[in-house]
């Protein structure tokens, strides 16, 4: 039996970079810690994005951008939404969730809950047409937007998604992985 060849076969990420982390943290950073963990847990799962720093720069340059019908007109929001989806391990609901935590104010977290409470339908389980995927967020942005306007302008637009997804959830619907 050939080991090697077994071992060159295996397609996790390389761990390297996370027992480099390791050796170099002090045991009393908590925080660094708690990181490194969870990088770990992503690691097992296979679920380790790859961002690169092309993304990372993209991303910021998101700050220009004020307000949620602003972004779902914008071509750079095309542009890292797209850039987000070409990472590896990274799918349309966790790409709007990096966009969410960074600018709260102007991007909602896409998921089946949210999806199916806006539009009454179930989210699109296979598209993977980054082009497609794209325009999908850009038009729930959109919509999120209206729904806010229309339904309930009291509520920050930061908190439209869980407001959607907490209707979703008091409805009795389940979640379909």
């Amino acid at each position: 039996m050939d080991y090697q060849e077994i071992l060159n076969r295996f397609t996790y990420d390389d761990e390297t970079e996370i027992m480099n982390r390791i050796s170099k943290v002090d045991k009393t950073d908590y925080r660094e810690n708690k990181d490194i963990i969870n990088e770990i847990v992503l690691w097992k799962m296979n679920r380790r994005p790859q961002i690169e720093a092309k993304l990372i720069d993209a991303l910021y340059e998101l700050e220009f951008i004020k307000t949620p019908m602003e972004a779902a007109e914008s071509e750079l929001t095309e542009r890292v939404v797209e850039l987000l989806l070409c990472s590896k391990g990274m799918q349309l609901p966790m790409a709007s969730t990096v966009l969410h935590f960074y600018f709260p104010e102007i991007y909602p977290i896409i998921d089946q809950r949210a999806y199916r409470e806006l539009y009454g339908e179930g989210y699109p389980k296979y598209t993977v047409k980054v082009e497609i995927l794209v325009n999908l967020y850009m038009k729930y942005i959109a919509d999120c937007y209206h729904y806010r306007q229309e339904r309930c302008p009291e509520i920050p637009f930061a908190k439209i998604d869980k407001v959607l997804y907490q209707l979703d959830k008091e409805k009795g619907f389940k979640v379909k992985y």
